[in-house]
């Protein structure tokens, strides 16, 4: 794999060869095929895949080449005789052809429709062990003289039917892999339990460790044929030798190479943290912490909108306008600023700096905040060994105080700004004059307003609040910011109860956007008393939760079965972890609430690991979905968040569930970093295959090609969007369809490089998942590691470099020691590569002008250094 990035990276700038001679590699990587790009793999001894890429015209253009459907949507692949296959002089013969259709990339900003066609070819015998194949069409219908399909069968080559985490498994804890592949019109590929699979050591090319595979059908689905039936798993858990390796399957190839390590935890956590840093509002991301830098941004006060903030009021109207739908919503539409029923005492300026972005775009929603704040907050009090980690690679990490905790405050300093006089909180902070900064980076973002407050906004900015001021280490390690926290809560507590005086409990509540609108207020509110009963000890707040809130009523939880959904959740986690937190005594507890509030968090972790067990690829995508046939905005160590809350659970030590908890957890992250049936990595900065088409407002609008780091992915889509540059093309060409009620493209293999609301992440999730991640880094020798950060350059370019002449580039890090570490370079205009960190990257400028470099290494324990330089190319 070094090699052909080295290859790619030494041609940079020369002239680009015809794209139909570009002939995909035997493995895959990081760069996006061509039009054009074409390549045979050897899926199995008896089973051919042909690959041709295709760049596809707008509508009402036809596919320019390989296109087998037909008007009625069926397939009609070329048949037998249009191909040869040859081992040297020997003709084997076909005995059925399939074909599939999925559109590969499709960036928003641009129109580039890539389509990847794959036509299988299966065999009526197989191909012998090292013989090279070659597959010809006589007529010359298919391709032309500059596509070549040939490829030796060897056993080490790579193959997409084998799945594994590609940064690689923790030593000490279970490590699975999976096999199994969708051959589009051919159905699943036949796979056998019992065929051999080895560990090889990529240094010494050897079998260090061998084994059997066995049958992981996956269960939920309703369709005609039931998707992933054939998977296969490979167990080699009893492996702990550190080390990189591939997995190799007799007869199926190899997989991508994958490191055995024992930091190999703390790189997920680090990767999550690195993410919410990203996200980080009113503060700079700088240099060595990023090469994704940005100035401090968003640090004007915002304006208080009245009626003549045009913008502001259209889209209240806009959002508010389903209001009636909820026949509880008794209150008037907050169909403008003077429609609210708390109008703004405040009209002055507001200071609302700091806290995260809450998603791609610039916008920061109160609600999602404070669900931010608690589940740091959380996971620093009652995870195991979580509230020491000082290590993530964050600008305070190596200050004695707890990591996940200073996010937790960045956060909760926002927060606590969001406070009108009166006490209520507003309910988000928004551009001023339009919905979204789309086309700008943060640092020259738009001048922003604040949105009315509400009771539901209110409540959960109580709820973080008190949560915070009332956590012993946090209260141990920034005293002064609790008490504050406590105060602004009680303040906002009283808000309340003089607005549901004054209009009646469902009457004070008035809805803006879905956030928060799943239970109207009722989940925020109960969240707020648990919360101030946990800082107090008074046992009204108490009381007004009892009265308001039965955790095992099926009417709490979304759609009658998500347990522990949003504020409720919260609620649920707080008073059952009290006592175990030292937040209250356990006399101050009521044993019936609590006895149902622990039943729920067990019965959570339970369902999690129920749905991970029947996924054929380990993930805890719900049974309930499957059901329903829909995905979105699924995250699979969002997810496990649940598992790691149950297992903090006691158990009896006979029927103790915590190790099956652990698998599912690390399932959930094999799943996200690659282990899955496309084989892509759906975390920001890991893995060999990323994606790069993100929903994100940076990814968007800086000169790299890569979003960046540590940001998710949503690892499970129905389909592709709409989107403007392509109308609804990416759905109409995908084949098989993905709405076909039968036989569709399975769930697991619908992915393409696109722009995809519905895998948008909000920092909740990045939160939830660095809460897992950071738990399971906790159970390692890494959690005691010492990191902060260390200082980076890139040596060998110099300031003005000469036109043609030969350029070798490398990062130096101030004391430490490369060797085992991974460099993504990247060049302004040019592919990124991923090449060994202690390698040099080389390249030939070809162009005058000023070019930026960025080297960005990471260590196999997550760790990683980030360095940039600019040089400008002259001469003649």
């Amino acid at each position: 794999m070094n090699i052909y990035f080295a290859i790619l990276a030494a041609v940079w700038l020369l002239p680009v060869c015809d794209s139909t001679a570009f002939e995909i590699p035997n493995e895959d990587f990081l760069a996006v095929p061509p039009s054009g790009a074409h390549g045979l793999r050897i899926l199995a001894p008896d089973l051919l895949q042909l690959t041709l890429v295709v760049t596809k015209p707008a509508d009402p253009a036809p596919v320019p080449q390989w296109n087998f459907i037909g008007k009625d949507g069926q397939v009609k692949p070329p048949p037998p005789g249009e191909f040869t296959v040859n081992v040297g002089s020997t003709n084997i013969a076909i005995d059925k052809i399939g074909f599939k259709r999925r559109p590969i990339y499709a960036p928003l900003k641009k129109r580039d429709l890539r389509l990847g066609n794959y036509l299988y070819l299966h065999l009526a015998k197989p191909i012998p062990e090292n013989a090279v194949v070659e597959v010809k069409n006589p007529g010359g219908k298919l391709w032309g003289a500059g596509h070549r399909f040939k490829l030796k069968n060897e056993s080490a080559r790579w193959s997409p039917a084998i799945h594994v985490n590609q940064e690689g498994y923790t030593t000490g804890f279970v490590k699975k892999a999976m096999v199994g592949f969708f051959l589009g019109s051919l159905g699943e590929m036949d796979l056998a339990s019992g065929l051999a699979f080895h560990l090889i050591n990529v240094t010494s090319e050897k079998a260090v460790f061998s084994g059997k595979l066995t049958g992981r059908p996956d269960e939920g689905y309703t369709y005609d044929v039931m998707p992933y039936q054939k998977v296969l798993e490979a167990d080699f858990s009893a492996f702990n030798d550190e080390g990189e390796y591939r997995l190799q399957v007799d007869g199926l190839g190899g997989s991508f190479p994958f490191r055995i390590d024992s930091g190999m935890a703390a790189n997920f956590a680090r990767a999550y943290a690195l993410g919410l840093y990203h996200q980080r509002c009113g503060g700079a991301n700088e240099l060595p912490f990023t090469r994704f830098v940005h100035a401090p941004c968003h640090t004007k006060p915002v304006e208080v909108p009245t009626l003549g903030f045009q913008t502001v009021n259209e889209v209240l109207k806009n959002e508010t306008g389903d209001f009636a739908s909820n026949t509880r919503h008794t209150a008037p539409q907050l169909k403008s600023v003077a429609a609210s029923l708390y109008p703004f005492v405040n009209k002055n300026k507001v200071n609302v700096a700091g806290g995260h972005h809450d998603a791609g775009d610039y916008s920061k929603y109160t609600i999602n905040s404070a669900q931010l704040i608690h589940v740091l907050v959380f996971a620093a009090d009652a995870f195991k060994g979580v509230g020491a980690l000082d290590n993530l690679g964050l600008p305070e990490s190596g200050d004695g105080k707890s990591d996940l905790l200073q996010v937790a405050k960045w956060e909760a300093d926002f927060l606590a700004r969001m406070q009108d006089a009166d006490g209520g909180f507003y309910f988000l902070v928004y551009p001023r004059d339009r919905q979204y900064e789309h086309d700008v980076l943060p640092d020259k973002g738009d001048p922003q307003v604040v949105f009315p407050k509400t009771t539901s906004a209110t409540a959960a900015a109580v709820a973080a609040l008190a949560q915070a001021a009332s956590s012993p280490l946090f209260k141990q390690q920034f005293p002064e910011a609790a008490t504050n926290y406590l105060a602004k809560a009680k303040k906002g507590w009283s808000f309340l109860q003089k607005a549901i005086a004054e209009h009646g409990r469902d009457g004070s509540y008035q809805k803006i956007t879905h956030y928060g609108d799943e239970f109207m207020h009722d989940d925020e509110l109960v969240w707020a008393a648990t919360e101030l009963y946990c800082a107090t000890g008074d046992k009204k707040f108490e009381k007004e939760m009892l009265e308001h809130f039965k955790p095992d009523d099926r009417e709490t939880k979304r759609w009658t079965w998500w347990r522990l959904f949003e504020a409720y959740g919260c609620s649920i986690r707080s008073y059952a972890f009290a006592a175990k937190t030292k937040r209250l005594k356990s006399e101050q507890l009521d044993p019936q609430f609590l006895k149902l509030c622990e039943n729920e968090i067990i019965e959570a972790g339970n369902d999690q690991l129920r749905y991970a067990n029947q996924n054929a690829y380990g993930t805890s995508f719900p049974s309930e979905s499957k059901r329903f046939r829909n995905a979105g905005w699924y995250f699979s160590t969002d997810r496990a968040f649940e598992l790691a809350t149950a297992w903090q659970m006691e158990f009896p030590e006979q029927n103790d569930p915590r190790p099956k908890f652990m698998e599912a957890i690390i399932g959930n992250i094999n799943y996200e970093a690659g282990c899955n049936p496309v084989n892509v990595s759906y975390i920001t900065g890991l893995g060999w295959k990323q994606p790069r088409e993100m929903v994100h407002h940076y990814a968007q609008n800086d000169w790299r090609i890569l979003p960046p780091s540590g940001l998710a992915f949503g690892n499970i889509q129905e389909g592709f969007p709409f989107l403007d540059p392509y109308q609804k093309e990416l759905g109409t060409l995908t084949y098989p369809s993905d709405g076909d009620a039968k036989n569709p493209t399975p769930f697991y293999d619908r992915w393409g490089d696109t722009f995809n609301t519905a895998a948008e992440f909000v920092t909740v999730n990045l939160a939830r998942s660095l809460g897992t991640t950071a738990f399971f880094m906790a159970q390692t020798p890494l959690a005691h590691q010492k990191w902060k950060s260390a200082v980076a350059k890139i040596s060998g370019v110099a300031e003005t470099v000469l036109l043609q002449k030969p350029i070798k580039a490398e990062i130096n890090i101030e004391g430490m020691n490369t060797k085992g570490a991974k460099t993504v370079w990247e060049l302004l205009g040019q592919e990124p590569v991923i090449i060994d960190a202690d390698k040099p990257f080389s390249f030939i400028p070809n162009n005058r002008g000023k070019y930026n470099l960025e080297a960005e290494t990471h260590f196999p324990d997550g760790r990683r250094v980030s360095a940039a330089a600019t040089f400008t190319v002259s001469g003649k």
